[in-house]
């Protein structure tokens, strides 16, 4: 996919977000534009000829700019953290640990003007861990211990719906797969349409537990 269609593609996203608090003279779209930039001009290639993109982006703002996104700081981040995903998704670019993104204050940068600072940040496996996406965009880290999900409120993952079973299922971490399990629930564990004991994920797959929607997503 072109630059410039992606480019017109984080428009849209970002600025979904952005319209109703950028009175700034930085804009949403100069800010989706340079992050691709950024990740084009730093993309490497790893040992085994994989395309890898740089995971860990700073983003510089004077304290002006920076003092128009204080009360959406978090929604922001999270927003041009998944631009960053959706672009390598597409442009098939690993990654080597987590996506990050920070917005921090540059005394050097007059209002208007912004630097993005990239860097490749390794996990201990040098690949990035599984995620949950929640239908509310939240995200939620697959870690190396069992995650569980289910109505009990010691679940990692609380699912508040009477058809979904106490401990409904798990994930679990089995060399480089995570595998989903069914622990025997009432009504079952569907990914991508189809009832499952135990799964295999792979990235996007379509997790149906109750009234919701999953999504999961290798990186």
């Amino acid at each position: 996919m072109g630059i410039k269609k992606i480019e017109n593609k984080l428009e849209k996203i970002v600025e979904g977000t952005f319209a109703r608090i950028f009175s700034s003279s930085v804009k949403p779209v100069e800010i989706g534009r340079r992050l691709v930039r950024e990740i084009e001009r730093n993309r490497s290639i790893a040992v085994n000829g994989e395309d890898l993109a740089p995971n860990n982006f700073e983003i510089l703002l004077s304290q002006n700019d920076f003092d128009h996104f204080a009360n959406a700081i978090e929604s922001i981040r999270r927003e041009l953290e998944e631009t960053i995903r959706d672009y390598c998704s597409k442009e098939a670019y690993g990654f080597l640990g987590p996506v990050t993104v920070s917005l921090v204050v540059s005394d050097n940068l007059r209002s208007g003007n912004l630097r993005i600072d990239t860097q490749y940040k390794e996990t201990q496996t040098g690949r990035p861990p599984g995620a949950l996406v929640m239908p509310d965009g939240q995200r939620v880290t697959l870690e190396e211990t069992v995650t569980t999900i289910g109505r009990l409120q010691d679940s990692t993952v609380v699912l508040d719906d009477s058809s979904i079973s106490r401990s409904q299922a798990e994930i679990r971490l089995d060399g480089n797969n995570y595998i989903l399990k069914d622990l025997g629930s009432t009504n079952g564990t569907v990914v991508n349409d189809d009832r499952i004991s135990e799964h295999i994920l792979l990235n996007g797959d379509r997790i149906e537990l109750g009234k919701f929607r999953i999504r999961f997503e290798a990186s």
